[in-house]
């Protein structure tokens, strides 16, 4: 009687442990169809997605997927110097007209120079390259700027930054000079444009020396910052979008390039100490002549050019000989010209720089020296405005005297003589 209690409740209990066990197979086939449908759900979704950026790379890109840079890439790509010559590129759109120009350039904002301050540069003058550097450097200041010692100062502080950046000739006159074999493409437009052959003024190519030798022995101009480009606020070159405007001296806008390469620690490249023999600077420079002795003719130019000789000018009815100052872009000497002569059948206006009186003035009027020119003759119709763009900054060749038009200077109402 005992046992039958005993069988029944085995018999129970083996009955409860396979229901056990079938609730366990149950909820385990349910697991496992539930992490099946969720591997097939994502790896459906991974597979779309992939599918739609193939077709996507392939509407966008011809087939070429996106390019992504790598951790490397992008540390290669930002180190890399910029290009200088993609900056100077002559197929650049036609020009604009000035206001236009203005309009764009204003448009622009600048952006702050930062902590970043140009360094010392250094030659000492009894380094055997450094008066052929001192020479370039001088050129480049006076061409570009005209006898402005602020204008002076910035380019000289621009062509010093360039030595000193990797994506430039690591020379004073391979910095000023680079390119000025081609007809367009130099980096100073005075290079290739033919304003070398307007000879400056023994006391302006003096006052340029100066200024550089100043800088050669470590002045610095730090408005101009880290600045390697610069261009006049009437012109928009397409290069300038590319870098960051940081400064304005006078009509000259200043631009350094972006990112690293426009800071201070990119500018570590070392000066060779080596300057080049350049030609277009023999008939000012004796330096750059071969085969002489550079401190022998050197001072003996400077003894000759330091002497108030040439043709001078003989005044006659009227003639108004002037002082002027140098500097800005001279247009008030042209109204003042039609001021004077309004009235006159014949009226001319020579002007002698004041600060080089000791080379041409009203007292001693040599022709080669005239920073100023206004003849208007009724008679002939007649009406010429020339000034020295050494000393005035004017937009264009062809309001500079030169030797094609100081004819004028000596017209006196006969333009047989004149032509």
């Amino acid at each position: 009687m005992r046992s039958l209690p005993s069988a029944a409740l085995q018999g129970e209990t083996q009955r409860e442990e396979g229901n056990c066990e079938d609730e366990v197979i149950a909820t385990r086939f349910a697991i496992a169809r539930f992490v099946w449908l969720f591997t097939a759900a994502f790896l459906s979704i991974v597979l779309t997605g992939s599918c739609l950026e193939r077709a996507s790379s392939k509407l966008v890109t011809g087939g070429v997927p996106p390019f992504r840079h790598t951790t490397l890439q992008k540390s290669a790509l930002a180190l890399s110097p910029p290009d200088p010559t993609a900056l100077t590129s002559s197929d650049s759109p036609p020009p604009l007209d000035r206001e236009k120009a203005r309009a764009l350039n204003a448009a622009v904002p600048f952006s702050p120079t930062g902590i970043d301050r140009p360094a010392p540069f250094r030659i000492q003058p009894q380094d055997a390259a450094y008066t052929r550097a001192l020479d370039c450097l001088a050129s480049a200041v006076l061409y570009e700027a005209g006898d402005d010692r602020t204008g002076q100062a910035a380019v000289a502080q621009v062509v010093l930054n360039r030595v000193r950046h990797p994506a430039f000739p690591h020379s004073v006159c391979g910095v000023v000079y680079q390119g000025a074999e081609r007809r367009s493409g130099c980096q100073f437009t005075f290079t290739c444009d033919g304003a070398l052959a307007r000879i400056p003024s023994a006391g302006a190519w003096h006052r340029a020396r100066e200024t550089a030798a100043s800088f050669l022995r470590g002045e610095t101009y730090p408005p101009v910052g880290m600045a390697t480009h610069y261009h006049t606020d009437w012109v928009h070159p397409y290069w300038s979008t590319k870098l960051d405007k940081i400064a304005q001296i006078g009509t000259h806008l200043f631009f350094r390039w972006q990112g690293r390469w426009g800071r201070q620690s990119a500018f570590r490249a070392l000066y060779v100490g080596q300057e080049s023999f350049e030609p277009r600077l023999q008939s000012l420079s004796p330096a750059h002549r071969r085969g002489i002795s550079s401190a022998v003719s050197e001072t003996k130019q400077m003894v000759e050019l330091s002497r108030p000789v040439g043709e001078t000018l003989a005044p006659r009815e009227g003639d108004h000989f002037i002082l002027v100052d140098g500097g800005g872009d001279g247009g008030r000497l042209a109204l003042a010209g039609l001021e004077t002569c309004a009235g006159q059948i014949y009226c001319k206006i020579v002007g002698w720089d004041r600060r080089s009186a000791a080379f041409g003035s009203p007292e001693a009027p040599i022709i080669r020296t005239v920073a100023f020119l206004y003849v208007r003759d009724s008679r002939t119709g007649v009406e010429v405005v020339l000034w020295d763009c050494l000393r005035f900054n004017r937009p264009t060749n062809g309001e500079c005297i030169s030797d094609k038009n100081r004819r004028w200077i000596t017209f006196q109402g006969d333009l047989s003589r004149a032509s």
